[in-house]
């Protein structure tokens, strides 16, 4: 979470960078793969040297690694390759659909980092509000999903260009007003992941409500 709250975890830089961490797992036939030539590797296709790249991600490569929920990593051991290993936990096709409700109380809890299936959507209950299902999975910190929706409904009231009943845009205007004292936590709140593939994660995972999905 340290980490997390130094970075936009889902902005389009670490998605690139995220995306081509996975395929290059995907390419090669062992369970672990190394990190520090994975790391030279990605950083070296759009950056001068390593400092650049480290500075465009916010911190070290091993870290954005850790605050990812769906890789795992673990220390060399005597005789490996420093710093570590790294795996990426691909999806369960069995894993039963599932209902993961956190409870946000402190402006730092929404630093938690969220990997949001495909077909997820995520429902802030006390606002009737719900953020649909994309193509692709998304991971972001739980402020920057808020941030987002946020962004696409202010994006959409402005693209009425006046054409929106007032009524309705009024209606929108508070529920963004509302989405915003949410960033800033005036009292705390639930948001429930609707997560009918069971892929869907959170880290740190402690404090985490799991139900199945019915």
């Amino acid at each position: 979470m340290a980490f997390a709250s130094k970075l936009s975890v889902g902005h389009q830089e670490i998605d690139r960078i995220i995306d081509e961490v996975e395929q290059t797992y995907r390419a090669q036939p062992t369970e672990w793969l190394p990190i520090a030539p994975v790391g030279n590797m990605v950083a070296l296709q759009w950056y001068e040297d390593i400092d650049e790249f480290e500075d465009a991600i916010g911190g070290e490569f091993i870290e954005l690694l850790r605050a990812m929920p769906h890789i795992e990593v673990r220390a060399a051991a005597d005789g490996e390759t420093p710093p570590g290993f790294f795996k990426v936990r691909e999806p369960d096709p069995d894993a039963a659909p599932r209902l993961l409700t956190v409870r946000v109380e402190t402006r730092a809890e929404l630093q938690r980092v969220l990997y949001k299936a495909p077909d997820a959507t995520v429902r802030i209950p006390h606002l009737e509000f719900e953020i649909g299902a994309d193509d692709k999975r998304r991971i972001d910190t739980l402020y920057n999903h808020i941030a987002a929706a946020v962004w696409n409904l202010s994006a959409h009231v402005r693209g009425q260009q006046g054409g929106m009943p007032a009524e309705q845009a009024a209606t929108i205007a508070e529920l963004i007003d509302n989405l915003n004292g949410m960033l800033d936590v005036d009292e705390p709140f639930d948001v429930v992941v609707v997560d009918a593939t069971g892929s869907s994660q959170f880290k740190p995972p402690d404090g985490v409500e799991e139900l199945p999905l019915e």
